[in-house]
C-alpha cells in the first residue's frame, strides 16, 4: 500500500475544500496533526470522507474503507485512486490490518470511521471493539474530527441537501505513550467517548436551521404513526403521512417531524418491537428478498427466495447461482446489521457480503430493530449462564 499521490491529493483536496465550504461545513477547532496518527470520526452522512479530508488538508490521508464500496464502478475509482485501505465490515480482517501498520510506519495519518456505518438518526452508533485492539497496537496519536449537523444536511435516508451549518471539531484524545498503560477495555471506553454524538440533541441547543427538501424515504426510517402507532408512513413532499389517523407530520427547519426528535421517535418505534418480541416466544420476521453478493468484482444480484428471522438464527430459504439454496445465520455471530435505508439488509461472512433486498422498503429497519435485539438477548443469557 502507498500514501495518496502528493499532486492529485492537493489538487482534489482543494476542490473538496470549496464543496465542503458551500455545503456549509466550518472547523470550528482545528489542531496541527502529523503523522503517523490514526484520525477517529464520527459517521452521519454519506459526505463525512470530505469532511475529515477538508479538516485534515493540506495533510494526506489514507482511508480505511468498506470493501464493498470498492465494487461500487464510480466510488471505487476514487477510492483506489485516494489508495483507500479495503476492510472486510463486522468480521476480523488481518490483511487490511497489516496495511494499517504498515502505512502508520511510513509515517501515514489513517482516518477510520468506528461505527463502521453510517447512523440512520444522526446519533453515534456503537463502535467494534476492534478499534481499541487497532489502537493498541499502532502505538501512535490518536485525534478525532467530530462532524456535527452533517446529518442534518445530508441525512443518509435522501439523496437530497438540506443546507445548512456543519461545525467540525478536532482534537488530540490519546498519546502514543498514554497507550503504553492502558488496557483495551480503557482506549474502548475513552474512543465510545470522543466518538459520540447526537445531532438532534445537539441542535436542540443551538437551534440551527437548515434549508426543508423533500423527505422521500425518511418513512422507511420512521414507518411507525406517533399517533396510532399504525405500521406504514407515506411521504408527501416535506411531510409524512398516516393513512390510517389521517395526522400529517411535517419536516421543520430544525431537522424535527412533527414537533418530533427523529432519534426519539426511532428508539420509540424499535422498543415497542422489541416488546413484541419478548412478549412472543415463537416470534418471527418472514419476507421475501432479492439476494446480492459479489461476483466478477461487482455486486450482483445472484438469487430470490424468503428471509426469516427469529431468535436463533436468520434463514435464506430460495436461489443461488440458479440452484435452490438454503443460507443460515446464527443470531449469536451477528451483533450488527448493517442497512441501506429502504432497500437492504447485510451479513458479512467469511469475506463474504450477503445483501438481502426487500419489496416492502420499511422492512430493513424492522429487521434492524429485530435482529440487533435478538443479538442483546443472546448475549444476556450467554452473561447468566457464565454468572
Amino acid at each position: 500500500m502507498k500514501r495518496p499521490n502528493l499532486l492529485v491529493y492537493l489538487s482534489l483536496g482543494f476542490l473538496l475544500k470549496i464543496f465542503a465550504f458551500f455545503k456549509g461545513q466550518r472547523i470550528t477547532k482545528k489542531i496541527n496533526i502529523k503523522g503517523p496518527a490514526i484520525v477517529l470520526s464520527n459517521h452521519t452522512s454519506f459526505y463525512d470522507f470530505i469532511y475529515t479530508t477538508n479538516a485534515l488538508y493540506p495533510h494526506r490521508v489514507s482511508y480505511l474503507a468498506a470493501s464493498k464500496m470498492f465494487y461500487e464502478p464510480l466510488l471505487g475509482f476514487f477510492l483506489r485512486l485516494a489508495r483507500a485501505i479495503p476492510k472486510s465490515l463486522f468480521q476480523p480482517d488481518p490483511v487490511a490490518v497489516l496495511h494499517v501498520f504498515k502505512m502508520l510506519k511510513k509515517g501515514a495519518i489513517i482516518s477510520v470511521f468506528p461505527e463502521g456505518q453510517i447512523s440512520p438518526i444522526g446519533k453515534s452508533l456503537k463502535p467494534a471493539f476492534s478499534i481499541a485492539k487497532l489502537i493498541k497496537k499502532g502505538k501512535v496519536d490518536v485525534y478525532t474530527t467530530i462532524h456535527k449537523n452533517a446529518y442534518f444536511v445530508n441525512p443518509p435516508w435522501s439523496k437530497k441537501s438540506f443546507k445548512g451549518r456543519i461545525e467540525t471539531e478536532m482534537e488530540l484524545i490519546l498519546k502514543k505513550e498514554d497507550l503504553v498503560n492502558m488496557s483495551e477495555q480503557e482506549i474502548y471506553n475513552l474512543v465510545v467517548n470522543h466518538i459520540y454524538f447526537n445531532a438532534a440533541q445537539f441542535n436542540e441547543e443551538k437551534k440551527n436551521k437548515y434549508q426543508v427538501n423533500a423527505i422521500s424515504n425518511l418513512e422507511n426510517v420512521i414507518y411507525q404513526c406517533p399517533s396510532c402507532l399504525h405500521e406504514g408512513l407515506s411521504a408527501e413532499h416535506t411531510k409524512l403521512h398516516c393513512p390510517k389517523c389521517q395526522t400529517d407530520f411535517h419536516y421543520d427547519v430544525y431537522g424535527k417531524i412533527g414537533g418530533y426528535r427523529i432519534d426519539e421517535l426511532f428508539l420509540a418505534q424499535e422498543k415497542r418491537l422489541q416488546q413484541k418480541i419478548k412478549d412472543d416466544d415463537f416470534f418471527e420476521l418472514s419476507r421475501p428478498v432479492k439476494l446480492e453478493s459479489f461476483r466478477d468484482y461487482r455486486l450482483k444480484e445472484v438469487g430470490q427466495g424468503m428471509l426469516s428471522l427469529n431468535k436463533d438464527r436468520y434463514l435464506y430459504q430460495g436461489t443461488i447461482d440458479g440452484k435452490k439454496q438454503e443460507l443460515v445465520f446464527d443470531v449469536k455471530n451477528v451483533q450488527t446489521l448493517p442497512s441501506d435505508i429502504g432497500r437492504n439488509i447485510q451479513i458479512y461472512e467469511g469475506y463474504q457480503i450477503y445483501q438481502f433486498v426487500f419489496e416492502d422498503k420499511k422492512c430493513p429497519t424492522m429487521f434492524v430493530h429485530a435482529g440487533e435485539f435478538m443479538y442483546q438477548i443472546n448475549s444476556d443469557i450467554k452473561q447468566i449462564i457464565a454468572l
